[in-house]
């Protein structure tokens, strides 16, 4: 055994190995000593020794990894290094600061580089959240993987590196960014998390001026959030933020925008607007109420390239019919000729919006088990579709 410094103290039933260090008291004489051994994913449980300078031998048999001859042990130590540990190698656990140890089961060293630091691993892969670990990465930091002859890869909680390819894998880190579409804005933050005032002075728009603020989330109803609501942008799926003011004047008095979402629509309609990564929203005006979707973009041929979309929802919906459907602005074909019935008018929210007249007939008719809003922007992706055809 080497030299070990233990206290004048009576032998103890059991110590801590890596709490005594870091409390920073001297070990003590004790029947049996506690370590950590992790497996490849990073988990693992503290197992007792007999030996405060044990053999990887004996680490390996006290966590049960039998027979020790087909393991791989790897300790890793508190100034982050990983080493290999053959079988007779012996170590001397509390002195040399040796916090945890990885075991394998396997027969083969891997070596991976990481910000120029070469070290070993016991298995063909290895996880993000594991390099972190043995890297000491903090989050704020990057993990990309250098690729040859394409771009290196940015690699994402759950992401492997394999290490079994040919050649060295190197990875090397960078200051994490994340980003917000801001209103058709993108803000790199460095941080986490933003207030929302300030992701809008980060995109150049003034929070002052009164703003109601809208977040969309990937398979989440759209959000009306405050000002001073913090996003969290680790949440997957966050797409924007969009701004829409809380005043709209058109030479008459106008009182404030009532929310975007004042009556629902079907489960399985929500799902599938938020899933194509639709602008849309749902509004009351009177007695009717309508589903607008915004910046629907056009097939060419038309004298502009996107559109907001109406539909108007019936109470009764879907048991109702969905027929026809709204465009503003007007719409004409490019080469400036007309599109027949669309001649009608009306007045949505202060836009004036083109009716057109397309209606399901025959066996195509309107069946409430079965048509939705999913099928009727169906009729209207092939009514846009077919005048530019002719």
């Amino acid at each position: 055994m080497n030299d070990v410094t233990y206290s004048n103290e009576k032998r103890v039933k059991r110590e801590n190995i890596a709490l005594c260090r870091q409390e920073g008291r001297p070990l003590s004489i004790a029947e049996h000593y506690l370590i950590q051994v992790l497996d490849p994913n990073g988990q693992g449980t503290l197992v007792e020794i007999d030996d405060p300078v044990p053999t990887g031998r004996q680490i390996l048999s006290a966590a049960g990894k039998t027979p020790v001859e087909n393991h791989l042990l790897l300790l890793f130590d508190d100034k982050g290094e990983l080493e290999a540990v053959d079988l007779d190698d012996t170590v001397d656990v509390y002195q040399r600061g040796v916090e945890q140890f990885f075991a394998f089961d396997s027969d083969r060293l891997f070596y991976v580089v990481l910000n120029g630091q070469r070290f070993p691993w016991g298995q063909a892969h290895i996880g993000e959240d594991v390099l972190r670990r043995v890297g000491g990465i903090a989050e704020n930091q990057d993990i990309w993987l250098e690729r040859r002859n394409e771009p290196d890869q940015l690699l994402s909680d759950g992401d492997y590196v394999d290490l079994d390819e040919l050649g060295l894998e190197k990875l090397y880190t960078q200051r994490k960014t994340w980003k917000l579409n801001v209103q058709g804005v993108t803000v790199n933050i460095e941080q986490p998390t933003i207030v929302a005032s300030d992701a809008l002075k980060a995109a150049g728009f003034n929070p002052d001026k009164g703003w109601i603020l809208v977040l969309k989330v990937k398979g989440e109803r759209k959000q009306v959030i405050e000002m001073s609501d913090v996003i969290d942008l680790r949440k997957p799926g966050i797409e924007k933020l969009r701004l829409t003011p809380a005043e709209i004047n058109n030479g008459e008095a106008a009182g404030p925008l009532s929310p975007a979402f004042e009556f629902t629509l079907l489960d399985k309609d929500v799902a599938y607007l938020d899933h194509l990564g639709l602008d849309w929203e749902t509004r009351l005006v009177g007695e009717r109420r309508w589903l607008l979707i915004h910046n629907h973009l056009l097939p060419s041929g038309y004298n502009c390239e996107q559109v907001d979309l109406a539909i108007e929802i019936p109470t009764t919906y879907p048991d109702a019919t969905l027929d026809m459907f709204f465009v503003h602005p007007v719409l004409t074909l490019a080469n400036g000729g007309n599109i027949a019935q669309t001649e009608s008018r009306i007045n949505i929210l202060g836009n004036v919006y083109q009716r057109w007249s397309r209606h399901l007939n025959g066996i195509t008719q309107w069946n409430p088990l079965t048509d939705s809003v999913i099928t009727h922007l169906a009729v209207v992706e092939e009514s846009l579709l077919r005048e530019v055809r002719k």
